[in-house]
């Protein structure tokens, strides 16, 4: 277990039952920071509270519960000095056939949930003058790709609130960066869904080969996929750094991506991206006929 030095400032971090937030979480503990690592289960944290974290739980989506935790953490340390948003969710499927629940889900995870524990630690840090916002984006706030249409509309929304953020909160002494990583290799895949491949119908096909695609992005070891812990590296950087960069994008990919989609013209794009999903797609469905 790792011994907190009360003399750094407290930490909360949302989603850390895998993945980026709990290679995260480790990295805090590990230097020594009050941790408060948050998860919708407690019980998907236990490993951290070993490690010598404070666990909280939190679903974003649960507004008294934010609350409830943050005015708990400022009766400990008057104010939270880094807020790391990183809970997030993620469905792929076509705009026409996904759920409308599903829709808000991501919305209430990804943009409102963050929104809201956001609003509920600024009074106590603009009072301290001082305090770090880390919110995990996406490359994909930067473009948007076939089937990808919510999630990235989710991302997209969170970087024009980072903007806004890192403009409105500065003079209050709140430096607010973002990170906006390509493929991860974690669970956060798993954890999200792919709709529309198993049924037969018009998309199955494009559905079929973004499943198979985006599973094979998520291994780890696949070329240009980071790790959590690569990620997490830079995430704590950019929580700690005395002058952080307004985004970090860990990867060449993630770079690669957002530059190309900048210089590519927009039909040309399109065109890439189904071409190469719906081809792999026809193959994998000529051969589920077959067998």
């Amino acid at each position: 277990m790792s011994k907190q030095n009360n003399t750094l400032p407290s930490v909360l971090i949302t989603g850390c039952s895998s993945g980026h937030g709990e290679a995260l979480a480790k990295l805090f503990i590990k230097a020594g920071y009050p941790t408060y690592a948050s998860a919708r289960k407690l019980n998907s944290i236990e490993g951290l509270k070993k490690m010598g974290a404070n666990t909280l739980q939190i679903d974003v989506t649960d507004y008294g519960a934010i609350y409830k935790a943050v005015e708990n953490i400022e009766n400990i340390h008057g104010s939270i000095g880094i807020l790391v948003n990183n809970a997030a969710i993620g469905i792929m499927t076509p705009l026409e056939i996904i759920p409308m629940d599903e829709v808000k889900k991501q919305y209430e995870t990804n943009v409102f949930g963050l929104l809201a524990i956001t609003q509920a630690v600024l009074p106590a840090m603009r009072k301290a003058g001082k305090g770090r916002i880390v919110n995990i984006g996406s490359s994909g706030g930067e473009f948007t790709t076939p089937s990808g249409g919510v999630y990235q509309a989710t991302k997209y929304a969170l970087t024009s609130m980072n903007d806004a953020l890192r403009a409105e909160l500065k003079p209050f002494g709140i430096d607010v960066t973002m990170i906006q990583p390509g493929a991860i290799a974690s669970q956060f895949g798993q954890n999200g869904k792919v709709l529309g491949y198993k049924e037969e119908g018009a998309y199955q096909e494009l559905m079929l080969g973004i499943k198979k695609i985006t599973s094979a992005a998520l291994v780890k070891g696949a070329p240009g996929t980071w790790t959590p812990e690569q990620v997490a590296e830079v995430s704590f950087k950019a929580a700690t750094k005395r002058k952080p960069k307004a985004r970090y994008r860990p990867g060449f990919v993630a770079k690669a991506l957002i530059y190309t989609r900048l210089w590519m013209p927009y039909r040309m794009w399109d065109k890439i991206y189904m071409s190469m999903m719906t081809k792999e797609g026809k193959k994998i469905k000529a051969n589920l006929k077959k067998a």
